[in-house]
């Protein structure tokens, strides 16, 4: 991998894993707010939460990459935030449509990953790749999230040592994302480079 790749998959790796972890208090701050304005507990406020953090962070790595990032900002957010909309509006209109935030995820990465791809093709005539790359990114980085609410939800590890288990499971989330899509990534822009 020629360095400046490198430079980009650890610049995108990081990126990913501080968003992860910085979407939590973002996603508390939002469901702060939503209760005040009486939409508390409100799924939106998750997908829309991680993807200001997720999609800010993601947008700063591609600054050398992509002529304009505000674009990817709002495709994370807003590709976030629509599959947990769905699921909002399914509650309110008394659906009986079981919610999985397996499920919520993984469609958000095909959102997002089929904006993206249309953002990356300026820069790479493989972006359509991107698609992919992103819905395996994202659905197992919501697998770790299901994984710690499987732990806590079997009660197998408690006090201190089952919280940093559920916080260190939890956090290999955006870890993941970051190695998958930061592969993807750069071979997708190396392969510009090789024509």
């Amino acid at each position: 991998m020629p360095k400046q790749d490198k430079s980009l998959f650890f610049k995108w790796v990081r990126a990913n894993a501080l968003g992860w972890l910085l979407g939590v208090p973002i996603i508390a701050v939002l469901a702060l707010l939503g209760e005040a304005v009486g939409i508390g507990g409100s799924q939106v406020l998750v997908g829309a939460g991680m993807g200001v953090s997720v999609g800010w962070l993601q947008a700063r790595a591609l600054r050398t990459v992509l002529t304009k990032t505000t674009p990817w900002f709002w495709a994370c957010v807003v590709g976030l935030a629509v599959p947990f909309l769905v699921t909002d509006i399914a509650a309110l209109m008394e659906w009986n449509f079981p919610y999985y935030l397996q499920v919520a995820v993984t469609a958000a990465g095909l959102i997002v990953g089929a904006w993206q791809a249309s953002l990356l093709r300026s820069v790479t005539p493989k972006a359509l790749w991107w698609l992919p790359v992103s819905v395996l990114g994202w659905a197992l980085a919501a697998a770790t999230v299901g994984a710690a609410d499987g732990l806590l939800r079997t009660h197998s590890v408690r006090g201190l040592l089952g919280a940093l288990a559920y916080l260190g499971l939890i956090s290999v989330g955006g870890l993941l994302l970051g190695l998958i899509t930061g592969a993807g990534l750069t071979r997708l822009l190396a392969y510009k480079a090789e024509k």
